[in-house]
């Protein structure tokens, strides 16, 4: 019998297997998910795996794969086939080689370590021609490996495979040669180098799916709008093309994006840009129905690239997205949602770090608390748009073109004054409204988002509890006739040099150590009342003659604030009085 072959790696041991690797190779080889991404046919019974390694002891053509950790337990084989072929300069001797992981060793490099061990074994010590690496389309894992191996795609050849349920398959071909493992990166056939770089497609009922490398197929999937398609069984990802463009069956306004559309545009189409290679990030951020989707869309249009939508996360989406060898726009709706629980996939893809080209990501929000990692972070994220209210023109415009009675015009525009946003949506459920009532609604039924009442609230910001009553007895006993308690506090008292003018506001800060801030507050009514929330905190004791009140505050430690009503709360203006 032959001397057993011990081979390591930085984590691994590839040995000849023996006895004790009977039930740990016959559960790997009984797996049918394996048999199928790899298309040998199941075991049945131990005795099989048992013959199989007899004959690795005498040929040394079977490894068995294991851990430094645990060197008795089998995680994976290795197996090489020997080709012995005559050529006018000789014998050479091409090895075939397969190889398989069980499940929960995968994804972390191990088959790659190995490959690249026997690579070195074979060539220097078997005296190899040239290995090959035959992969079922769908098997990625296997793919990436040969290619992370120096292995060059070969070609594909159909239905010259056969499964162990006995389908024809087609195989794809990865070989690697003595003189390109002698002399990596220097392979003499340039050809070979710029085919192999390009990207190629096979078409499978309507989903294109890709293939690293040169095949007489699609180069890439070609202009249009595509998502992303999982094939059920192997869950290979695909592309399946929607459209040839966004399309849209209405009219759309000004939306306010001709600024942002042609930095994007120019950013992204300029030599500078270009030659860093990186990617471009821009956010539309705004409330439904502001239009940052149909800017999106029609950036998208405008931009002349490949455009893939992405609506979910998937597995294998980051590695799938990266491998794209062609520049096309991600478009990613409400991506606050759709990676709440992936943002670290979110953040990789934008970073491009392994990208074959660059991407163009348009991420649409409706609130800007995606991945904190992207906002102030110009390498990923260049560009973010606010999409706000609709713009005078554009409310004209809706007007003009939906309103059935003009005499009703001049009221929606007060009511649209009033509203918390203005949207198209907004706008039209009001104008549908007129059309069918005859009338501008008023009641408070319509569900439109009114805005809120603004309270301006003077607040002692760290007053300790037992100065309260002082300073409101200070204040109210230095008080003019009619004389509110903010317009003393603003009163001027003094010069603190020839720039800045001592006001009362400053002595109480002053006297009593505190913070005299003045700010307005949203309020569901224009006066307040004791138990409403407010700023930070709850209203206890109701506002006085002058507007003094105390609040329990959910911000300062000692739990209760001083606070005085300033001005009575009325509600905002949307367009501030200046619509049209």
């Amino acid at each position: 019998m032959k001397a057993k072959i011990e081979l390591t790696t930085a984590r691994l041991i590839l040995r000849t297997p023996d006895e004790g690797d009977v039930q740990s190779i016959f559960s790997l080889m009984n797996d049918r998910e394996i048999a199928s991404s790899t298309g040998f046919r199941p075991m049945t019974t131990p005795s099989e795996a048992e013959g199989k390694i007899r004959r690795a002891m005498e040929n040394q053509l079977m490894f068995a794969i294991a851990e430094k950790e645990k060197p008795a337990h089998t995680i994976g084989v290795f197996e090489v086939t020997p080709h012995k072929i005559n050529t006018t300069t000789g014998e050479r001797c091409d090895y075939e080689i397969c190889y398989f992981l069980h499940k929960a060793s995968r994804q972390r490099g191990y088959m790659t370590e190995v490959v690249g061990r026997m690579k070195a074994y074979l060539f220097d010590e078997r005296q190899a021609d040239m290995l090959t690496i035959a992969v079922l389309p769908r098997n990625d894992a296997s793919r990436r490996v040969a290619l992370k191996n120096g292995f060059t795609y070969k070609g594909l050849n159909r239905q010259c495979g056969m499964t162990y349920r006995d389908e024809l398959v087609d195989l794809e071909y990865y070989t690697l040669d003595k003189e390109e493992y002698l002399n990596p990166g220097k392979k003499t056939d340039k050809e070979t180098i710029r085919i192999a770089e390009k990207q190629k497609w096979i078409n499978d009922g309507g989903v294109l799916y890709p293939i690293p490398g040169y095949a007489t197929l699609l180069p890439c999937p070609g202009s249009g709008i595509f998502r992303i398609c999982e094939e059920p069984r192997s869950k290979r990802l695909g592309l399946e093309k929607i459209d040839e463009t966004f399309t849209f069956n209405f009219k759309i306004y000004d939306l306010d994006y001709e600024d942002v559309m042609n930095k994007i545009i120019k950013t992204w189409t300029s030599e500078l840009f270009a030659q860093s290679d990186k990617n471009l990030g821009v956010i539309f951020n705004g409330l439904k129905g502001t239009g940052k989707t149909i800017a999106a869309k029609l950036l998208s249009n405008r931009i002349g690239l490949p455009v893939i939508v992405i609506s979910k996360p998937m597995e294998g989406l980051l590695e799938f997205i990266q491998s794209l060898c062609f520049e096309s726009v991600i478009l990613i709706d409400e991506a606050e949602k759709t990676f709440d629980d992936e943002r670290e996939v979110l953040l990789k893809m934008i970073d491009g770090v392994y990208n074959n080209k660059r991407k163009l990501y348009i991420l649409t929000t409706n609130k800007l608390n995606i991945d904190e990692n992207l906002l102030g972070r110009p390498g990923r994220i260049r560009y973010i748009k606010e999409f706000g209210n609709l713009s005078p023109q554009a409310i004209n415009d809706v007007i003009d073109d939906n309103l059935n009675d003009a005499s009703l015009r001049e009221g929606i525009l007060e009511l649209m004054d009033t509203l918390e946003i203005s949207t198209i949506d907004i706008l039209k459920s009001i104008i549908d409204e007129c059309n069918i009532m005859g009338e501008v609604p008023s009641d408070p039924m319509l569900n439109i988002p009114k805005a809120k009442y603004a309270v301006r609230i003077i607040s002692f910001d760290g007053l300790e509890v037992n100065f309260h009553q002082e300073v409101q007895e200070f204040i109210k006993s230095r008080l003019g006739p009619n004389e509110t308690v903010e317009e003393w506090l603003m009163k001027a008292i003094g010069a603190i040099d020839e720039h800045k003018v001592q006001r009362n506001k400053d002595m109480i800060e002053d006297k009593y150590g505190c913070n005299v801030s003045i700010q307005s507050r949203p309020s569901i009514t224009p006066f307040l009342y004791l138990g409403q929330h407010i700023k930070d905190g709850t209203i206890i004791t109701e506002p006085d003659k002058l507007g003094f009140f105390t609040l329990d505050s959910d911000y300062w430690s000692d739990g209760t604030e001083l606070c005085c009503v300033a001005g009575k709360g009325c509600r905002p203006s949307l367009y501030r009085g200046k619509l049209f």
